[in-house]
């Protein structure tokens, strides 16, 4: 049985606006030869760092980063016994990360272009940051310079990425856009939220829970995400009590958009969703104007009390030719 809904037009700005925020086939292959020409840089055998490999890690490799680029995380994994003293122990992280930056400073490519930023080592390239995080295998992870720079802290960033593959795929490999619109909206509104917590979220939420649309991937984000929060992943307790805050609000906002479409008034829910996204959702498109522009000229069009454009109830517009292609 085909499973109708009230959402249609609301599914597909949904679509529209987070294939906007996507990065465009031309960026990848960009982004791809930058990273490559760096790894030759620092796997190099007159490199000096003993870097045995590089991989590219974060949003990007995950494929949830969005347009404007920001960054892209590249590990650099070093041999731990060139660089363990003749007791056993690591570096200092900052030794390290000071070797990172003179000798990236000194080719050509980057002169002038890289910076240290805790806890990296970042190169800006073409308005997009590629930051450099030096680090040693251990266990079944990796070793990196921890925030204070005098520690190393261990993280696994191949099992987030595993988790999150495995959880797209159960989610018919939607839920990667749900992140890449639940990060646009953090990132329209201050950054609050990690982008990594944003994604362990998703697939704590979606991991044995489908969703059957955008819409409701979207909402049930929101409905169940203050859940997931823990104070130690924020960088203040302001922050991780302010993004309770918002993420209530917004949830309160999505579900008075769902009645609103559940009740046939999709075009008031379409512009609860513009209030909440901001300007990359869009609230018309080409098929609503040409759509329009004919029902004006038959004189069907008409403005309803809340001036959105209807055939169905309202103030009859004057018939005209209508504006929308080669009308003359």
């Amino acid at each position: 049985m085909l499973k109708f809904t009230n959402m249609t037009k609301l599914i597909k700005k949904i679509a529209e606006m987070i294939e906007k925020i996507s990065v465009t086939d031309k960026q990848e292959d960009s982004i791809t030869s930058s990273v490559e020409n760096l790894d030759n840089k620092l796997t190099h055998e007159d490199c000096d760092l003993f870097v045995k490999e590089t991989f590219t890690n974060g949003s990007w490799e995950r494929d949830t980063i969005l347009r404007p680029l920001d960054d892209v995380d590249v590990f650099a994994v070093l041999d731990k016994d060139e660089w363990i003293d003749e007791n056993g122990n690591l570096p200092n992280p900052q030794t390290v990360l000071t070797n990172f930056k003179d000798y990236l400073n000194d080719i050509g490519d980057y002169k002038d272009k890289v910076s240290q930023s805790r806890p990296c080592v970042t190169i800006e390239l073409s308005k997009i940051n590629f930051d450099v995080l030096p680090s040693f295998e251990y266990g079944e992870g990796y070793l990196i310079p921890n925030h204070d720079l005098k520690s190393w802290t261990f993280t696994n960033p191949i099992s987030l990425s595993q988790r999150l593959e495995d959880t797209d795929k159960y989610c018919n490999y939607d839920l990667k856009k749900i992140i890449k619109a639940v990060k646009y909206w953090n990132r329209e509104n201050e950054k609050m939220i990690p982008s990594y917590i944003i994604e362990e979220i998703a697939i704590d939420i979606f991991e044995t829970n489908k969703f059957s649309d955008l819409e409701e991937g979207i909402r049930l984000w929101f409905s169940n995400a203050k859940n997931y929060f823990k104070s130690k992943d924020f960088t203040s307790e302001n922050k991780f009590n302010s993004s309770k805050d918002n993420i209530e609000k917004v949830k309160q906002k999505l579900e008075q958009a769902k009645e609103l479409a559940d009740s046939n008034q999709e075009s008031d829910a379409i512009k609860i969703w513009k209030e909440i996204f901001g300007k990359e959702f869009p609230t018309a498109d080409i098929e609503e104007a040409r759509d329009f522009s004919n029902e004006l000229s038959k004189g069907n069009l008409k403005i309803n009390p809340s001036g959105m454009l209807s055939t169905i109830a309202g103030k009859t517009i004057t018939s005209s030719k209508g504006y929308y292609g080669d009308h003359k």
